[in-house]
């Protein structure tokens, strides 16, 4: 009898022990479990932080950088506006460059109009800054008229032939215009008629008036 309680309680023991063991197993098994658990939440949440930065740096708008486009209306005027810069450039430089005087004038008696070249000399510029000019002229030779009080610059030289046409200073302060041949005079010239016709019948054989202007 003994012996039999001795191993129904040994039995019973052993029997604890297994249920024990069992229980602390399970103990076990559940705090593996609640710590996986832990893990997977953790890692989710981590990974839902990360997929929501992510999130939020794509959808973060770029600063917009406005950038000006050229019309098609812009850019035909454009190179219109540098044709027109170069246009004013060139508009100012003939500006500032002196034109160049005209050696050509107009001479008129009565009712009829006379061209003469001007010679390119001192003496000719000088005599077209005076114009326009009226002259009151005498007869002188039946071959000339003169006409004293208009003072210019004088390079005289001895001529032995005259032509009619012929424009002279006399004396630095005489203005001849010969309308036949002459000479053996000293003079200056100032010029010379493109066309002598008509200009004897013009001049006639007393004093007249005479008018000289720039063309």
């Amino acid at each position: 009898m003994q012996h039999r309680s001795a191993k129904h309680k040994d039995g019973k023991i052993c029997e604890i022990g297994i249920k024990s063991a069992n229980i602390s197993t399970k103990k076990l098994d559940i705090s593996t479990y609640l710590c996986n658990m832990k893990q997977n939440v953790f890692l989710t949440l981590l990974a839902l932080a990360v997929a929501i930065g992510i999130l939020s740096s794509s959808c973060t708008p770029e600063p917009l950088v406005e950038t000006p486009e050229t019309t098609e209306q812009e850019q035909e005027q454009e190179p219109k506006n540098e044709e027109n810069e170069e246009n004013e450039e060139n508009g100012n430089e003939d500006d500032t460059t002196p034109q160049e005087q005209s050696m050509t004038i107009t001479i008129t008696v009565g009712s009829q109009v006379f061209k003469a070249d001007i010679e390119d000399t001192e003496t000719g510029k000088a005599f077209i800054a005076k114009l326009p000019l009226t002259l009151d002229m005498s007869e002188l030779n039946q071959n000339e008229k003169y006409c004293y009080g208009v003072s210019l610059p004088r390079d005289d030289k001895y001529y032995d032939s005259i032509a009619a046409g012929d424009l002279m200073l006399y004396s630095g302060n005489c203005i001849v215009l010969f309308y036949d041949r002459a000479g053996g005079y000293s003079y200056t010239r100032i010029g010379t008629l493109t066309g002598t016709e008509g200009l004897k019948e013009a001049l006639g054989t007393g004093s007249v008036r005479v008018s000289f202007a720039k063309e």
